[in-house]
């Protein structure tokens, strides 16, 4: 019997036998197309432990999974041996509206926690590119976020506590249940964006933000790449309650136009701004706006457009989910505010047939470049992906692909040059999982 037939056999008198997969049932759980030995699911702490431990005992190799919105992240595998799903750990443990925290495990979905939140007037204020079967721990995994961060910050900033079991089946947490918490070093930090490489993460302990009482949304269309930083400055400097200020090209106006059905200006570049409040103070504030845009010295008049509450709901959801181009080579690049213009100019001389679409968190200089894969000629991908990095050194940056067929994957750092940091990262792998157990060779560097 082989060392994955025993481990199979062992991992069936923890997860029962309906909860452990192979062969076609794992198929679904594949890791940029290498397929899994084994997909275990287990029920409680208790199993996660178990099953971390069995698979340290056989020498096996495990892969964290939520939902699998989030898998296109991380360099390719060469072997995936296990795959620990946690979707079927979705409770809700704790929830108290009066201190506005909520304690969930790993595998409920966002959606379905914002909704039970929702009931009680409260969210998390996180909106990361989503489906339905996105997971808290996937978002946490990731660091994902979306428009909203301009005001509410990432996950780093929204998680109190978290709970993980390591490599070695042994639990253990960080942070705690409420909002003040100042024991010890903040941990909590350092398994957020970790892409389960330290850790399997099993509950997280959230601070939760009251709904807005009401949302407006202002489009301002600039004539061109000169016009960008003035407005993106004057909104900056204006006294706003502005959640998220997204800057679009033509081309991922289009997409957007198209994907939710509501008009848009059409200009070289459109930015996007969500301002919170009722009636009377988004009015107010859009007029504010308005009356600084007419006070500044651009290329051409900014044109203003607001939309009805059904229509600006769908444009946000277009956003958040940043679907414009499902058929593409992904990149999330994050560079100065200051550089973002001459980072469009950048892009637009980079841009082909058809042409790229940039979408960016203008307020935090986060950019997400889709690149059409078109015929998918592999060599074409690659010279347009080094086109990119050589505009994000230029500036900089730092840049990042979520996406990308399999092939392109395997033959570009996906992760960009590895940082200053890269020596500690390395000093913390070797202390959490000093056997590279957990999602190897996935995360910076080959970690």
């Amino acid at each position: 019997m082989s060392t994955l037939d025993d481990l199979a056999t062992s991992l069936q008198s923890v997860v029962g036998d309906e909860h452990l997969l192979t062969d076609a049932a794992a198929a679904p759980y594949a890791v940029d197309d290498v397929l899994p030995s084994l997909v275990a699911l287990p029920e409680d702490e208790a199993q996660v432990a178990d099953v971390l431990r069995l698979a340290d005992e056989h020498d096996a190799t495990v892969f964290p999974r939520g939902g699998g919105s989030h898998l296109p992240l991380g360099a390719t595998p060469e072997r995936v041996d296990v795959v620990l799903s946690v979707e079927r750990l979705r409770r809700q443990l704790a929830y108290e509206p009066g201190d506005m925290t909520t304690t969930v495990q790993a595998g409920m979905p966002l959606g379905h926690l914002q909704g039970v939140l929702g009931a009680q007037g409260q969210f998390v204020a996180l909106d990361p590119p989503a489906t339905a079967a996105t997971t808290i721990g996937g978002v946490i995994a990731t660091n994902a976020s979306g428009p909203r961060r301009l005001l509410y910050g990432t996950a780093r900033d929204l998680v109190l506590g978290i709970s993980v079991v390591t490599a070695d089946g042994n639990r253990t947490k960080a942070g705690g249940r409420v909002v003040k918490n100042v024991t010890g070093y903040d941990l909590t930090k350092l398994y957020i964006g970790s892409l389960g490489t330290l850790a399997v993460a099993l509950e997280l302990t959230f601070k939760v933000h009251p709904l807005p009482p009401a949302e407006a949304t202002l489009g301002v269309a600039c004539a061109g790449q000169a016009d960008i930083l003035p407005v993106l400055t004057a909104f900056l400097r204006l006294p706003l309650r502005l959640n998220s200020l997204e800057l679009l090209n033509t081309a991922a106006m289009a997409a957007l136009q198209a994907n939710s059905g509501v008009a848009v200006p059409m200009s070289p570049y459109l930015f996007l701004a969500r301002l919170e409040g009722d009636a009377a103070v988004t009015a107010g504030q859009k007029e504010r706006i308005a009356e600084t845009l007419r006070g500044l010295s651009l290329s051409a008049p900014a044109v203003t457009q607001d939309w009805q509450p059904e229509e600006q709901q769908r444009l946000w959801s277009c956003l958040a989910a940043q679907a414009f181009l499902p058929d593409s080579v992904t990149a999330k690049v994050g560079l100065r505010i200051n550089d973002l213009a001459a980072f469009c100019a950048d892009i637009e001389a980079l841009s082909t047939d058809p042409p790229w679409l940039l979408h960016a968190h203008a307020g935090n200089g986060i950019v997400s470049v889709q690149i059409p894969v078109g015929d998918g000629n592999e060599e074409t991908l690659l010279v347009q992906i080094q086109s990119l990095d050589a505009c994000v050194a230029r500036l900089n940056g730092h840049r990042v692909i979520e996406r990308a067929p399999v092939a392109v994957k395997r033959r570009c750092e996906v992760w960009g040059p590895v940082g200053d940091n890269f020596a500690v990262m390395q000093a913390l792998k070797a202390s959490y999982d000093p056997k590279r157990r957990l999602n190897p060779g996935r995360f910076i560097g080959g970690l």
